[in-house]
């Protein structure tokens, strides 16, 4: 079987977030398996966007996302993650591109955070089209400032 990405259903969220809790985002903000289920119940039960990648091996990243919301235009980028076995493999760009798509053609363009810490992500971002907009001092942690993202809407 091939990587597929689909909507989440509640059938998923436990082993979803079981196999992302240790990756040192969600350890930097001590997110355990327990606190990522509740949040990823949370993201369906309020209809907001949740893909899934899953393959023979079961859940191996998380796409979530809101269609409209930032600026009262934009999407928003709230997580994406990949098991540490699948990065690298293209699986990211997969889930970044299912997000855009999800979200069609937003009149905002694309928005996102990223911890200054997570320089991976950063240079992710960048080679997929956004660029750094601006920053927000301790707004998720004590500490820590989240960049933001944008990569506009493609004008048609």
């Amino acid at each position: 079987m091939s990587t597929v990405i689909r909507p989440a259903t509640r059938e998923d969220l436990s082993a979803l977030a079981t196999a992302l809790a240790p990756l040192p985002l969600f350890q930097a903000y001590k997110l355990d398996a327990s606190a990522l289920t509740e949040r990823f119940h949370g993201a369906l039960d309020r209809g907001e966007g949740l893909l899934l990648a899953t393959g023979d091996s079961g859940p191996m990243g998380v796409c979530w996302f809101l269609t409209r919301g930032t600026f009262g235009t934009g999407a928003y980028l709230r997580t994406l993650a990949v098991s540490e076995a699948q990065q690298g493999s293209g699986l990211g760009a997969r889930l970044l591109a299912a997000y855009e798509t999800g979200c069609g053609s937003p009149p905002g363009g694309y928005f996102l955070l990223t911890s200054d810490f997570n320089t991976g992500a950063q240079r992710f971002y960048l080679r997929h089209g956004y660029r750094q907009v601006g920053q927000l001092p301790d707004f998720a942690v004590p500490g820590v400032s989240e960049f933001i993202f944008w990569k506009p809407r493609v004008r048609g």
